[in-house]
């Protein structure tokens, strides 16, 4: 055997207590201007979260604000009603306030806000904006039943504080008053309601037979029966109160 080949064997033969070290292994973690894409691409899916997934989160805290009430509600118990982490919650609202903020957004939305374009796009005699004012109120109130019971709920737990939902509730209650006033005034510029009392106080007056109807409603335990005689009442009670009849 020649010297070469003698070496060549020494060199292939495995020393005996030692393994072979493995072969390094490549990273397959994207790098330079592909991690960069990569991270702009996860970024833009996170900012451009589908609307239906915040939907869902604002519908799970309607569901548990209604029925056990701001204070006494988590984010946890939302995130797991509404099949999210809590984590992920937090990622879309930042915060229990911000959450519970947009929730009186979505409800001012399809309560005030509806009834107010509604009233107004129909138009009509100041009388028939009155009935079409409770009309779609109860509307509202009878597909969204814990809509009411937050609006409830929050009006008694932020009654005497200075909180930014609060501020908003308040908001919400001008709204009603500004378009009850509205056609007031219109009503009794055209003859119609009687100009003895001050608006003020007959919008304010409205909003107490509004709202009261409503509390009445939803002890009932949303009875449609019920629904239907206080919607009765009501027109009643605001016809009676503008033309003092």
């Amino acid at each position: 055997m020649r010297l070469n080949e003698t070496n060549k064997t020494k060199r292939s033969t495995p020393v005996a207590g030692k393994k072979k070290s493995a072969p390094p292994v490549r990273s397959t973690r994207p790098r330079g201007a592909a991690a960069s894409a990569a991270r702009k691409s996860a970024s833009t899916e996170e900012a451009s979260a589908p609307v239906h997934s915040t939907a869902r989160i604002i519908e799970a805290a309607v569901q548990l604000f209604a029925t056990h009430g701001y204070a006494s509600s988590t984010l946890e118990e939302v995130a797991a009603k509404a099949g999210f982490t809590k984590g992920a919650v937090y990622y879309y609202f930042k915060s229990k306030e911000r959450l519970l903020l947009d929730v009186v957004a979505a409800i001012e939305q399809r309560s005030i806000d509806a009834t107010i374009e509604a009233v107004r796009r129909d138009g009509g005699t100041p009388s028939a904006q009155l009935v079409n004012f409770v009309r779609h109120q109860t509307r509202w109130a009878a597909k969204h039943p814990k809509d009411l019971a937050i609006v409830v709920l929050l009006s008694i737990e932020t009654a005497n504080t200075k909180s930014k939902v609060r501020t908003r509730m308040l908001g919400m209650y001008a709204k009603i008053s500004s378009l009850l006033e509205e056609i007031i005034d219109a009503g009794k510029a055209a003859g119609e309601f009687c100009l003895d009392q001050e608006t003020k106080d007959t919008a304010l007056y409205l909003q107490a037979v509004h709202d009261g109807n409503m509390m009445i409603w939803y002890r009932s335990g949303t009875d449609p029966e019920i629904g239907r005689k206080l919607t009765r009442a009501t027109y009643s009670g605001f016809l009676h109160a503008v033309k003092d009849e």
